[in-house]
């Protein structure tokens, strides 16, 4: 009797071990990417700002921010990108890598131009560096289309981006100083937006009652 209630228990633990592939389920992901999504955006858009007002000389500008925004902004944002994809956060996932790819790309840029890597003669520069800021203004005023639909403060965020590097680029044609800091100026207003919108985020994420973001610009027109 005792050997048959042994392997009757020798089965049946068997039985419990042992469990029908399509009973297993993948861990849920979870988390909002884009509290750090947009820390990390902020603080290097914060950085080229300042660096725009003239806290260094014109000339070394584009250095001396490429510390932060390439192993910090650019290369967090890829994490942040691929976090909001496995989440299936479609538009998230788009801004946070329309970002990386800007922060990655003007680091191949800048780095490009300083060491000739493509051999672009210095009287084109002027013009390499506008066509560069048109292609990306339009990319993130295309986000900032979308964002009507989203709370006011990514609004705010994006069509301030839209102008900062507008001005940049009319700077970078025009070799306006003025322009620049101009440039500078809106780069640090949505890099302050961009910290508000983290903290709303950030402050929901640990249990406390998110900041106001403001009602969607669409809603304003709708009845």
């Amino acid at each position: 009797m005792t050997e048959v209630q042994s392997e009757a228990a020798d089965s049946n633990a068997q039985h419990a071990t042992v469990q029908p592939a399509e009973s297993v389920q993948a861990p849920q992901l979870a988390g909002n990417p884009a509290v750090l999504g947009l820390l990390v955006f902020a603080t290097g858009s914060l950085v080229l700002g300042i660096s725009l007002l003239g806290n260094v000389p014109l000339a070394v500008q584009p250095g001396t921010v490429q510390p932060i925004v390439y192993a910090g902004t650019g290369l967090v944002l890829v994490i942040a990108t691929c976090w909001a994809a496995s989440l299936q956060q479609t538009f998230v996932a788009t801004i946070l890598g329309t970002f990386a790819g800007f922060w990655l790309s003007y680091t191949a840029m800048v780095l490009g131009l300083t060491h000739n890597w493509y051999a672009i003669p210095p009287a084109d520069i002027p013009h390499t560096l506008g066509q560069f800021l048109i292609g990306w203004d339009a990319a993130i005023f295309m986000l900032f289309l979308v964002t009507l639909l989203l709370p006011l403060i990514y609004s705010l965020i994006l069509g301030a981006g839209t102008v900062g590097v507008a001005l940049l680029a009319a700077a970078v044609l025009g070799t306006s100083s003025g322009m620049y800091r101009a440039g500078g100026v809106f780069v640090i207003i949505f890099a302050l937006l961009g910290y508000y919108a983290y903290l709303s985020g950030a402050l929901e994420s640990v249990g406390g009652k998110p900041l106001p973001l403001g009602k969607p610009v669409v809603s304003w027109f709708s009845k």
